[in-house]
């Protein structure tokens, strides 16, 4: 009897040790995913960046030698918007769009800087500093310095994945401005303000 329960005081303990790692190797596992996304979303931002900025960069450039580009950042935004951007970002964009060109032709309408650059003007574009602030399967915050003539500010993006690709949702300038959010507000208001009409 008492050998029996020596044998069975040894499986329960070799059975908790085997949990404990079982659970040691999922939590190891479950970091090694987290970094790999980590690592997936920077170098995600990194390649938006890097494409986008590349034409704004060849515009300025051509622009300083009074050449004018045929595909410039203005006229490339749309691809950019399709390619890295999600698609309620994309949808709040047309809206915009429409709202605009229906009650403020003509006019500025919601536009008053460049969501890209953070600004109106730019040269010498580039990022630095980049980190991940937060990241799960579906959804990352990523920060970095945002570097535009001599200056830097620092800038997040919210990521969401579509279809397995990351994709820029909103754009979080340094005073804490999300674009999105003030894309939303801006079509509320429109849409309540010519409801009235």
């Amino acid at each position: 009897m008492r050998k029996i329960l020596l044998l069975a005081l040894a499986l329960v303990v070799c059975g908790c040790q085997g949990q404990a790692v079982k659970s040691e190797k999922a939590v190891e596992e479950a970091a090694v995913n987290q970094m790999s996304d980590a690592d997936a979303v920077v170098q995600r931002v990194q390649e938006i960046y890097n494409e986008v900025f590349k034409v704004y960069n060849e515009e300025d450039s051509l622009r300083n030698l009074d050449i004018e580009m045929e595909n410039d950042s203005w006229k490339s935004r749309d691809k950019f918007n399709n390619d890295f951007c999600s698609k309620e970002w994309n949808a709040l964009l047309a809206k915009v769009d429409e709202i605009d060109s229906l009650y403020h032709s003509g006019e500025l309408g919601f536009w008053e800087a460049d969501y890209w650059i953070m600004g109106q003007d730019w040269h010498n574009l580039s990022i630095s500093d980049m980190k991940v602030v937060s990241v799960d399967e579906e959804k990352a915050v990523v920060e970095f310095q945002l570097h535009n003539f001599d200056s830097a500010q620092t800038m997040r993006v919210i990521m969401v994945k579509e279809n397995g690709i990351w994709k820029i949702d909103t754009f979080i300038d340094q005073s804490g401005c999300d674009w999105k959010q003030n894309l939303q507000e801006y079509v509320k208001a429109e849409v309540d303000k010519n409801k009235q009409k």
